[in-house]
């Protein structure tokens, strides 16, 4: 790659910033604005600097004055302001954290989270550097973000989880800044065919006696070659629409000045072998020779940040980051292992101010003790200004932004979304297209989760009819002969044929049941008691349209095809496996019976045949083999010099045929149930969906995707932890209502006692008194009950306002007292939500209790007088 001249001058970034201002804010902006006017407490690390913060931030400005001065007018993006507008310098951005995900464990599948799981914003324009730059907690927090956000994002959690991981600054081409695909291959079709050879791989016997290679001829593998070479020609040809034209083809104004950054690995830690580039905005990974990007500018981590010094494309940059001739980083360090101190080292004593000073100045001393002092002035890097970034557990398993996403790829459409939010689990689709507009689908493939019937792969093709679909282990079955239990694949293309595949363990041994359609079905068998491993029914359709059957009575040996009614059996057929205890001479091991020529409905009188092969003798090549024919009712062998069978046999034959007859029309009602509940499931499905089309899916709502899913193990935890708690304070309030379940009028009858009789006696106005003061002690019990309740909740709530102040006061946090305090933030907030459902419950059942009060004083006779009237006073 030819080196370019993309390097952003001082006055032009001055003059960018200028006008940037007066622009409207971009999105990032807008985001940061509103955090500033929610947030009320912020930490002094967001807005403002620390001592240490400010000697760093001066001598960067220092290194930055006199690297200008020795290699020119050059922009160095090195301290951009945060969310409240205070200069970071930008190693101090980076906090390395380790989440306790495993899917973030890994490069290559954080990677392709992030990517799904941000909302990625371009650089407005695409030739300036963000405005800000913020933390990676609020990045995480927000789901959105630039290439600097979603690199720094990134590198974060690499560091965290042992990575040598760095933060990379320069140019790129169009399609990687705007994260356009459409020219690039789908990563996940890749993924798959990867699936698919690790599983042929393992399903390959372990030990295969090497056969012979057949003779090659060199002339022949050629002629083929080139056949084949003009077949596929023809193919695409073929398969070429009138839209198979670039839709990316139009000049790039910003050519070779789209700013960008992306992530880089380091070979050496976590057993990585080579260095290579991690696109931040779609996952991919890049080799550091064959990379995409155009030049570098920049490079940090959480420790240091180098100035790329070479004039070259990114692929042929060498990352020997301490030496002086590629880069100038700004820290010393003292564990450099390469033991040069020059680029960035320390100059003037112990009163004047710090300065870096570029080794290329050439005024380094390079004497011991010199550099014995230099070391011992070494600036030490303040920690990480972020507060600990963060993914709740409901975010991490939604995975896209908002719930869904859709990229296009070349000829391809994938389509993500989060798990419970289709109405039929579906959580990812991929459509393959004829051509590169994507107007004409070849192939969909769909991905499903927690489906009750186990469904996880589907996968149609539309121009041929076919459908193939993959169940998981556990299947529910439909109908009481387990038919559908243990489904592990269906295969189905549109009236020519079927074919269902079984997991084993199946109570009858089905391991695969193939239908051709109005021609033959044939089912395989394992592990049977009978020995039964296969048996197969073919059909004779051109019976139908003969006139065989017409004008007689209706034959009992006929198939039921769906769309075309019954049809005439050709021949019924039996495999079965080898019986040590048997001789092989008279081991069955195949019997076919031939029904195509019998009229009757009486088997006895058929005019059909039976064949029997037996196994073979070990070491013989020869098996013994019986036909038998229908003459007058009679199975007899021909010639009639051959030994009849007897009568026995005769009836075992038979029995066998009408057994053979009944475990397959069996089999085949039994699959024809599971189908058919297929077909009306998937039917009523696609209703919902398209009911539901355009709408937010409301997942607190049950519904009729109850029926379809199956809830999460996080679902059915919080779930009982919610009854739990309901159940507690449901037994609370029991507690306390049994204690006082007495009489509750009886404190207020003592006084009104007639201590001749024992009986209470009120008048109207006692009665009166005594509903008042009951009734006023109840509302004050209730009130007392609820004030307890909000009390509690209060305490709770000024807990955790307490130990977050204090972890925000810290300068220096320990990632131990950190996951200290998210697992009592997390258990503080389970009880505040509890006391929270308590107190709204308390509210609810405070009117309801009110009311049963009021009726029970009503019908209390001791306060009747209180509702009768008082007679009128008769005038004098």
């Amino acid at each position: 790659m030819a080196a370019m001249d993309t390097s952003v001058s001082l006055a032009q970034f001055a003059e960018d910033t200028t006008q940037a201002s007066k622009e409207q804010p971009t999105q990032k902006e807008i985001r940061c604005r509103r955090l500033v006017a929610e947030t009320a407490n912020p930490s002094s690390r967001y807005v403002g600097n620390t001592p240490k913060e400010e000697l760093l931030l001066e001598h960067v400005r220092e290194f930055e004055d006199q690297f200008v001065n020795v290699y020119g007018n050059r922009f160095l993006f090195l301290c951009p302001p945060n969310e409240y507008g205070v200069p970071k310098f930008l190693p101090t951005t980076l906090r390395p954290t380790h989440l306790p995900y495993q899917e973030i464990y890994e490069y290559k599948s954080c990677a392709k989270f992030l990517a799904d799981f941000f909302n990625y914003d371009e650089l407005h324009p695409a030739d300036r550097y963000p405005t800000v730059v913020p933390a990676p907690a609020s990045v995480l927090n927000w789901q959105a973000g630039d290439c600097f956000d979603l690199s720094i994002a990134l590198a974060s959690l690499l560091i965290g989880v042992g990575y040598d991981a760095y933060c990379v600054s320069g140019f790129a081409p169009r399609f990687i800044t705007t994260r356009n695909e459409a020219r690039s291959a789908c990563p996940q079709l890749d993924a798959d065919i990867e699936e698919t050879k690790e599983e042929d791989k393992q399903e390959e016997d372990e030990f295969v006696i090497p056969k012979k290679p057949p003779l090659r001829s060199e002339y022949k593998e050629a002629k083929a070659r080139a056949e084949e070479a003009d077949r596929i020609r023809l193919e695409e040809e073929e398969m070429k629409s009138d839209s198979e034209d670039d839709p990316s083809s139009d000049e790039d104004e910003f050519e070779n000045r789209r700013i960008h950054c992306w992530v880089l690995v380091r070979k050496g830690s976590r057993e990585v072998a080579e260095d290579m580039y991690l696109e931040p905005t779609t996952g991919r990974i890049y080799s550091v020779r064959r990379c995409p990007y155009l030049k570098i500018d920049l490079i940090w981590n959480h420790r240091n940040l180098w100035v790329n010094m070479q004039v070259c494309g990114a692929s042929h940059v060498q990352l020997d980051l301490y030496n002086s001739r590629y880069f100038e980083y700004v820290m010393l360090d003292a564990d450099n292992p390469s033991g040069d101190l020059g680029s960035g080292r320390y100059e003037g004593d112990d009163t004047g101010p710090v300065t870096a000073v570029p080794s290329s100045a050439g005024n380094l001393d390079t004497d011991e003790s010199r550099r014995a002092e230099q070391t011992a002035q070494i600036l030490d890097l303040p920690s990480p200004w972020s507060e600990r970034p963060d993914i709740p557990r409901e975010k991490f398993h939604a995975r896209c932004f908002q719930g869904e996403k859709t990229i296009f790829y070349h000829k391809c459409k994938v389509e993500q979304y989060a798990p419970y939010t289709q109405d039929d689990g579906l959580v990812q689709r991929i459509t393959l297209y004829k051509d590169v507009r994507r107007q004409i689908p070849l192939e969909i493939r769909e991905r499903f989760k927690h489906r009750k019937d186990k469904l996880f792969e589907r996968k149609r093709r539309p121009m041929q009819n076919e459908t193939l679909e993959r169940f998981l282990p556990g299947r529910p079955s439909t109908s009481a002969s387990n038919a559908g239990g243990a489904l592990k694949e269906y295969r189905e293309i549109s009236a020519l044929s079927r074919e269902l595949i079984f997991y084993k363990s199946r109570l009858d041994g089905l391991v695969r049941s193939v239908e051709i359609i109005g021609r033959k079905m044939f089912e395989y068998f394992e592990d049977r008691d009978d020995r039964l491993i296969y048996h197969s029914v073919t059909l004779d359709p051109t019976a139908m349209t003969s006139g065989t059957l017409r004008g007689g009575p209706k034959s009992k040996d006929t198939y039921p095809v769906d769309s075309v009614g019954e049809v005439p059996i050709k021949k019924m057929t039996q495999k079965y496996a080898r019986n040590p205890e048997v001789p092989a001479e008279e081991d069955i091991a195949k019997i076919s019976f031939y029904l195509s020529e019998q009229t009757s409905t009486s088997i006895y009188s058929s005019t059909g045949k039976i064949r029997v092969d037996y196994h073979r003798e070990p070491g013989s090549l020869t098996f013994r083999q019986v036909m038998y024919h229908y003459e007058d009712g009679n199975l007899r062998r021909r010639p009639s010099s051959l030994p009849q069978p007897t009568q026995v046999q005769v009836h075992k034959l038979l029995q066998m045929q009408s057994s053979c007859r009944d475990t397959i029309m069996a089999s085949h009602t039994s699959i024809q149930q599971e189908l058919t509940t297929r077909r009306k499931d998937e039917i009523s499905i696609r209703g919902m969906r398209s009911v539901s089309a355009g709408k937010k899916r409301d997942l607190t709502i049950p519904g009729s995707r109850d029926d379809v899913l199956e809830p999460s193990v996080y679902d059915l935890a919080r779930e009982s932890a919610r009854v739990e708690g309901t159940r507690e304070g449901a037994e609370e309030e029991k507690q306390e209502e049994q204690t006082s379940k007495v009489d509750i009028l009886a404190p207020y009858l003592v006084d009104f006692i007639n201590k001749e009789t024992g009986l209470v006696q009120l008048d109207s106005l006692q009665a009166e008194l005594v509903a008042k003061k009951c009734t006023t002690d109840f509302r004050k019990r209730l009130t007392d009950r609820a004030e307890i309740i909000q009390r509690r909740l209060e305490e709770e709530q000024e807990l955790l306002r307490k130990r977050r102040a204090q972890m925000q006061c810290r300068g220096d946090s320990v990632e131990r007292d950190e996951r200290d305090f998210e697992q009592y933030q997390n258990q503080a907030m389970f009880r505040t939500q509890i006391l929270e459902q308590r107190l709204a419950r308390h509210e609810m059942q405070a009117i309801e209790k009110f009311q049963d009060l009021e009726r029970m004083l009503q019908e209390d006779p001791r306060l009747a007088a209180m509702w009768q009237k008082e007679p009128a006073a008769v005038k004098g």
